[in-house]
Order: C-alpha cells, then structure tokens, then sequence
C-alpha cells in the first residue's frame, strides 16, 4: 500500500502565551498512513527513488525513536521489500522500548546497532548483508557516510510547499512566519526549496526550531547542503539572499536531541487540554515552546503564524507512557 498523502487541515488555535500573534497548526500528524507525520511524506519519496533506481532492498537509520524508519518499515512491509535497519542510539538498559522501536520489529525489520562513531562500518555490513542474499540494496541517505542523497530527502516538502500556500489562498490568510522543527533538515530543506521557487510576495518567512545536538555551524552546513542539492538537481537558481527565506535557531534544543524540561512538558499538557493535539518532547513539543520564545526574543508582534505539526503520535504515547521526568 502506498501512503495516503492527502492535504491536511490547518487550524487556528488560541494561545495566550504568543501575544497578538494569531497561531495555526499545520496539521500534517494527520496524514493517513502509519500514524501520520512528515515522515510519511518523505519516507514515500525514498521508497519511489528506491523502486526508480531498480533497487530490491532498503537499508534505513535512525534511533530507536525514529519516525522515518517507522514509516519506511510499513511500507517496505506492504511492499515485500527486505530492509535493515542501523540503529545507533540504544534506550537505556531500564527503559523499555520505545513504540517506533515496537513497531519496526514487528514488522520484520532486522536491526543493526552500533555507536555513533561505527555507522558507516555497519552499512558496510547492511549491504553485505542484503547483497549476500541475492539483494541490490538502497541506502536512503546515499553513501556509506551518509552523503549524496539529500536532494531526494527535500523533495516531498518542496512539493508540499505548494499545499501550503493553497491554504493560504483557501483561508484567506498571509502567513508571515512559518516555523517547522528541524533535525534531519529533509523537512526544512524542502520547504526552503519550495519558497524558492515561487514568488516571494507569498512566502511566509521560515524559522526552524533545532531540537537536535548538531552545534549551530554544523546544522545550518547540513540544512545548506539538503536545499542546494535539490535545487541543483532541478536545474534551479540558488536563492542569492538564502537569509531572506529563512533562519535556523539552534539555541532552544534543552541541551540535546531527545531532552525535555519541564517547559516542554507544560507545553504539551496544555496544547493536549487546549486542543486535544499531542505533541511529544523530541520533536513536536520541543519546537512549539521554541517558536513562543523566538516570537518574544525576535519581537513578533500581530502576525499570521504557521506552525507545521511534524507528528511522531508514538513519541507522544511513549511520553505518556513515561509520565513527567520531573525536569527543572
């Protein structure tokens, strides 16, 4: 079964927090497959590369918690379609795993763990694995390093920028700011791609929430690169002032990818008691109570304000699952 992309609904939530500022949520938690979120978005745009490039088998990566190869299980399950995944961020010995982590080995998904410093020695052994089967493996991020597929990982939100500025149309609302969590850059990447190509009377300005441990220089090397390489790809002109469509903030990820404070617990136990939206403190949550703070440190005052709702529904049972870590 191929994911369901439908447009998803954007709606207008009040919160005191962010002043005058009228905030929407672009609710792409909703997409109809596998528990919804960016990810099945760009999980599709690798599985049709993969089936574009002839390939017969799918090597992933991602920690226990990831979205992406959640998605990518599923549809490498409907598809008949052998994969490995590499794994380089076990849970704690007295955790017990995570609802993604649940979800990709019941669907068959061979898992590979290493350390962070052995991830390209342990796609080395994925191919090996798969090729030793009779298999020509696709790596979703190119190389054994980890290079050379970025332009496929910003395709679905270049295209999905298009959706966004059919809700403007359809709305009847300009938004000023988009905000968008960024870990991988596949998702911010896109959406700068996106903007690039359409005219900028319509763009709202983009601002990504960092919720992972990347130092600032390295992350925005990393965004750069993703939209480049799309763009270059497409035969496209690079954007001679990048820094008119967007910004990254890398100041607001509580010390790291994967952890919260209570902020952002008290973020989600009100977003849930609001609005009955989840958030979860890795991705959704983290950025939420990010972008409030960007919009008071940047004094935004009176705007439109998009936030895309990346989902990670698992990650925010997981939370509950958990409860409050009681953070300071």
């Amino acid at each position: 079964m191929e994911p369901f992309i439908t447009p998803t609904p954007v709606q207008e939530i009040a919160w005191p927090e962010a002043g005058d500022n009228r905030i929407f949520l672009k609710r792409d938690d909703l997409l109809p497959y596998s528990f919804g979120g960016n990810k099945v978005r760009i999980a599709r745009a690798f599985f049709e590369d993969m089936k574009r490039r002839g390939n017969d088998a799918m090597i992933m990566y991602g920690s226990p918690r990831s979205n992406l190869c959640r998605v990518l299980s599923a549809l490498c399950f409907d598809g008949g379609i052998p994969a490995v995944m590499i794994s380089s961020d076990a849970a704690p010995a007295q955790e017990a795993p995570s609802f993604n982590e649940r979800i990709v080995s019941g669907l068959g998904v061979r898992v590979i763990r290493c350390t962070a410093d052995r991830i390209a020695s342990a796609v080395d052994s994925a191919f090996e694995l798969l090729r030793g089967e009779g298999r020509s493996p696709y790596y979703i991020y190119g190389d054994r390093t980890g290079s050379g597929n970025e332009a496929c990982a910003a395709s679905a939100y270049a295209e999905a920028y298009g959706e966004i500025l059919s809700d403007q149309e359809r709305l009847g609302v300009r938004f000023d700011y988009l905000y968008t969590p960024y870990g991988t850059g596949a998702t911010m990447g896109g959406l700068i791609c996106g903007a690039a190509m359409h005219p900028a009377a319509v763009n709202p300005y983009i601002v990504g929430i960092s919720v992972s441990s990347r130092t600032h220089e390295r992350a925005c090397g990393v965004l750069e690169k993703t939209w480049q390489s799309y763009l270059k790809e497409l035969g496209a002109e690079l954007p001679a002032a990048p820094e008119e469509l967007y910004r990254l903030e890398s100041g607001y990820n509580a010390g790291g990818y994967g952890i919260s404070s209570s902020g952002i617990e008290q973020v989600i136990d009100q977003m849930l008691k609001r609005h009955s939206v989840p958030l979860d403190p890795t991705y959704t949550g983290k950025a939420f109570l990010g972008m409030l703070k960007d919009l008071k440190s940047h004094d935004i005052h009176g705007r439109n304000i998009l936030f895309l709702h990346t989902g990670g529904t698992p990650l925010f049972f997981d939370y509950m699952m958990q409860g409050s870590k009681g953070h300071d």
